[in-house]
């Protein structure tokens, strides 16, 4: 009964610190300030490889830091521009969250794949909109 009690205090302690973290960076995004998120990225360079990083988005900026090695060297391209959105695939899903949703972008490299969290996606929709991505 005591462990019961425990776990559900952790949950809802760990509820309480993600809504804030999300309030503070809406709150911060609403300013102006910029904001960093978790992204997942797929490059056409890099095949059907998804790389782990943060969004980075700014008033004037928008640009995706690789979390691993693997993405080192590899940046957005230039040209970004929104085709659709979508949820992950059954197979993507074994990789990246299922929970998460799937930016489908085109560029002149090729297709470009970006998957963040729903609360994230609409800041990140804004930041694909023509003329604020550089």
């Amino acid at each position: 009964m005591i462990e019961l009690v425990v776990a559900c205090v952790a949950a809802g302690l760990t509820a309480w610190l993600f809504r804030r973290k999300a309030k503070r960076r809406a709150a911060g995004a609403a300013h102006g300030d910029a904001i960093t998120f978790a992204c997942l990225l797929r490059h056409p360079s890099r095949g059907k490889r998804w790389l782990r990083g943060r969004m980075l988005i700014g008033p004037t900026t928008m640009a995706w830091e690789p979390r691993t090695k693997a993405g080192a060297g590899t940046a957005l391209p230039a040209g970004l521009r929104q085709v659709g959105v979508r949820s992950p695939t059954m197979r993507e899903a074994i990789r990246i969250n299922g929970g998460s949703r799937v930016v489908v972008c085109a560029s002149p490299q090729g297709e470009v794949l970006l998957a963040v969290m729903p609360t994230e996606l609409p800041r990140l929709l804004t930041a694909l909109t023509p003329g604020q991505n550089t």
